[in-house]
């Protein structure tokens, strides 16, 4: 008989929903709605009964975010003798002041993070960059690489001039993910249409306009025509200061598209020998990145890359043996 399995998460992402599929398969999920829920009475009311409820009615807990949804939710599985398990995904254990970015800017959050991780059954990190920025904020957890899985589209891929980054130009997340930088180097590619897909502020991307007036700016738009951008696009540039993983380069990089990606965070762990690393915010090191990768026909080894190393398949099978693994313990 399935065990009943309580889904928390207060986020809709792709990868959050591919590990609700999974577990569907595997369990008896409720999911409460607690995607857009802020920390007014009513809503930290409803997500304190509906999480206390679904604990009750459930033998397992999961979580992604190790936010205070989380907490909450762990806390009550440690009180009622259920088993946990939390994915953290990265800003949660970030603290970078410089661009105001950072679930930790807040040191009231370091006590709660402590206590969801260690009270925890287990945790996912989801590189080993991350489970590295985790294991030196925490010791002793029961920690675990999971990275996020993918399955290859059997598309016909129709690749041209095109160079697509994907990021939010908004306030501090546009420096987060080195917009400016895309921006200055597309100067030197007038022949190559460059696009920027996210949500976007005005006065940023006024800003960027006058940087360059024909860079590209699509907006937040459906994941269907994301991938058709994507089908399109000869490269892909991911020029963050930090990505715990960088699930859109993995993606970009599922529809063959040659990745240029900084050296920070997990990038190169994800690119492996496929793409190009460059330093963050270095234009001409960019420049030099993308006119390689133009000419490179490396994109069936960009593919293959994900389909040996980050397939959803994959993620399934590591997913259920570590959480059945439990079970005998």
């Amino acid at each position: 008989m399935k065990k009943k399995l309580l889904f928390i998460s207060a986020y809709n992402s792709s990868f959050v929903k591919n590990d609700l599929k999974i577990l569907r398969k595997h369990y008896i999920v409720k999911a409460p709605d607690l995607v857009g829920k802020k920390k007014n009475l009513y809503d930290l009311l409803y997500s304190f009964f509906s999480i206390l409820w679904g604990v009750l009615r459930s033998d397992i807990v999961f979580c992604w975010f190790a936010d205070f949804k989380a907490y909450l939710a762990v806390s009550f599985a440690n009180l009622f003798g259920k088993k946990s398990f939390v994915v953290v995904g990265g800003y949660e254990v970030t603290n970078l002041p410089e661009i105001n970015y950072g679930g930790l800017l807040n040191k009231g959050n370091l006590k709660r993070l402590k206590h969801t991780l260690s009270k925890a059954t287990k945790v996912f990190a989801v590189s080993e960059f991350s489970k590295t920025e985790i294991t030196d904020l925490i010791s002793g957890i029961d920690i675990k690489v999971l990275h996020h899985g993918l399955d290859l589209s059997e598309n016909k891929l129709q690749k041209g001039n095109l160079v697509v980054t994907i990021g939010n130009a908004v306030k501090d997340i546009y420096k987060l993910k080195g917009l400016e930088t895309y921006v200055n180097t597309s100067l030197k590619f007038p022949e190559f249409t460059f696009v920027i897909i996210g949500k976007y502020d005005d006065e940023i991307k006024r800003k960027m306009l006058k940087m360059n007036s024909k860079i590209t700016f699509k907006g937040q738009i459906p994941q269907d025509e994301v991938y058709k951008w994507l089908k399109k696009a000869k490269v892909y540039c991911q020029l963050s200061l930090r990505e715990s993983f960088g699930f859109a380069l993995l993606e970009a990089m599922s529809f063959g598209c040659i990745p240029v990606v900084t050296n920070r965070g997990a990038l190169p762990e994800v690119v492996g020998e496929t793409g190009f690393i460059v330093s963050y915010d270095d234009v001409e090191d960019t420049v030099n990145a993308i006119r390689l990768a133009m000419n490179s026909d490396n994109d069936s080894e960009v593919r293959k890359r994900v389909k040996d190393n980050f397939s959803l398949q994959k993620r399934e099978l590591l997913l259920l043996k570590e959480m059945k693994r439990t079970d005998e313990t």
